[in-house]
């Protein structure tokens, strides 16, 4: 299917993912819609192994202590929605190749762009100025989202997150969901979108909140602006004076807007895999998981 650093992605990989799905997110998938979920899930494996070549390229290397930080805390949040999980071994080595993607993605960010994300003092008052200048009756969104982004046609995508939505119906935790599936920055934080000025709303993405109650699922949609089908919770909406803020120091000012940098950057580089030179190797995938395939 497909080679990244002369590690091959085999059925077999996509396979072993795909009798994990059911336990991790406590619902019930029949092995016979392996054909459906197989697309999204060889694309998962794709983008790890490519996060993971960049962070060889770039020599760097996760240590092995803090990957296992990192696991414990994922085990422990996996807890909390499923108490009496237990992992096997082969498992176990499936979520810490996932956080290690992440982990070596995150600092290869850091590492090539982090000069980009510089924050002057001029920044940080401007931040100050228009803060206090925000009107008591702006309207804040938070929500949670599972994205999948397409290159021309949404068609596949679709069908990817129409799987996924199967799943949400039978009752997969959305936070568990969203972060093994999306696409989005948002899945480091489980996919939620913490209170967001609706002004900076995608227009179609506030349409649809305006017709959604809390704790509603909604979705799939195409989102043709942003080249992406998403499926969306609303978890809630205020306003200014209701949110009781105050303006944050300048260290936690020069954070968000640090933050806000690189993500803008790190989507650029998602783009970069997902629609560049990797993209054919992507529509193999999908033709060579079809219904008349043989061992």
């Amino acid at each position: 299917m497909a080679t990244v650093q002369k590690r091959p992605i085999t059925t077999l990989d996509v396979w072993a993912r795909f009798l994990f799905l059911p336990k991790i997110h406590q619902v019930f998938i029949p092995q016979a819609s392996f054909f459906q979920y197989a697309p999204s899930i060889f694309r998962q494996i794709l983008m790890e192994r490519l996060q993971l070549a960049l962070a060889v390229q770039y020599k760097i290397e996760i240590p092995a202590q803090q990957l296992e930080q990192m696991y414990r805390f994922w085990l422990k949040d996996l807890k909390k929605s499923c108490p009496t999980v237990s992992l096997l071994p082969e498992e176990i080595k499936i979520i810490k190749e996932q956080l290690r993607a992440n982990l070596s993605w995150d600092s290869y960010i850091e590492g090539r762009y982090g000069s980009d994300f510089f924050v002057s003092k001029e920044e940080i008052a401007a931040y100050k100025k228009n803060w206090y200048q925000r009107p008591a009756t702006l309207k804040y969104i938070r929500y949670g989202e599972i994205v999948i982004f397409y290159k021309l046609h949404p068609e596949e995508a679709l069908k990817e997150m129409t799987n996924i939505r199967d799943m949400l119906d039978q009752g997969a935790p959305f936070p568990q969901v969203a972060s093994q599936f999306s696409q989005s920055n948002s899945k480091k934080n489980a996919g939620i979108v913490e209170w967001i000025p609706e002004h900076m709303l995608e227009p179609d993405l506030l349409k649809i909140f305006s017709e959604s109650t809390e704790g509603q699922i909604s979705g799939p949609y195409v989102l043709k602006n942003l080249r992406a089908v998403v499926c969306v919770v609303f978890l809630g909406r205020k306003m200014q004076k209701e949110l009781k803020q105050v303006c944050p120091p300048d260290s936690e000012i020069r954070a968000i807007l640090r933050h806000e940098r690189k993500k803008s950057r790190i989507q650029q580089e998602i783009d970069k895999l997902l629609n560049g030179e990797n993209y054919e190797i992507l529509k193999g995938a999908e033709k060579y998981f079809s219904p008349d395939l043989k061992e």
